[in-house]
């Protein structure tokens, strides 16, 4: 059974010994759409790992540290996003964590701001790597707004009725 909000932790999610139901659909849909969305990200940085690596080796301060540096900051920074996903999605999905559902959504802001930043500079080539950011972006979008359906609030022990009902 979901605990009621008098029985969750500081940051919103489950205290120690709690027990939950079945997480509701809008949650199960965010982890589909949010992991999704995570696997196409990293497809797509397999497929464009030499070039990725070879863009990070050019910068003068990679480039001292040794010739298979780009290799190493482009793993790097794969491992770091994998981590951060995976917290983020542990924290949102199993602990219902309301601060985890705020960092998910201002990163989604953060992404298409950068995204929308790009295209109004030209900084974009119009193919196939943008069309997997695009998809990329939509479904984190989709699985943003799924933290902010009624069941998932619930989920998260925030009020779901409208002030003064």
């Amino acid at each position: 059974m979901l605990a009621p909000p008098e029985k969750r932790d500081s940051v919103g999610g489950m205290q120690a010994g709690m027990t939950m139901m079945t997480r509701p659909p809008s949650i199960v849909a965010f982890e589909r759409c949010y992991l999704g969305a995570w696997v196409i990200g990293f497809l797509s940085t397999l497929t464009h790992w030499t070039a990725l690596a070879r863009q990070m080796g050019m910068n003068p301060a990679v480039a001292a540290l040794g010739p298979a540096a780009g290799q190493t900051m482009v793993l790097v920074s794969v491992a770091i996003n994998a981590a951060i996903t995976a917290l983020l999605w542990y924290f949102v999905t199993r602990k219902a964590a309301v601060v985890a559902k705020w960092v998910v959504t201002v990163l989604f802001a953060l992404a298409l701001a950068l995204l929308l930043f790009n295209l109004a500079m030209g900084q974009l080539s119009f193919g196939l790597s943008l069309a997997i950011s695009l998809v990329t972006l939509a479904l984190q979008g989709a699985a943003v707004m799924m933290l902010f359906r009624p069941d998932a609030r619930r989920w998260f022990g925030e009020a779901t009725e409208e002030p003064g009902a």
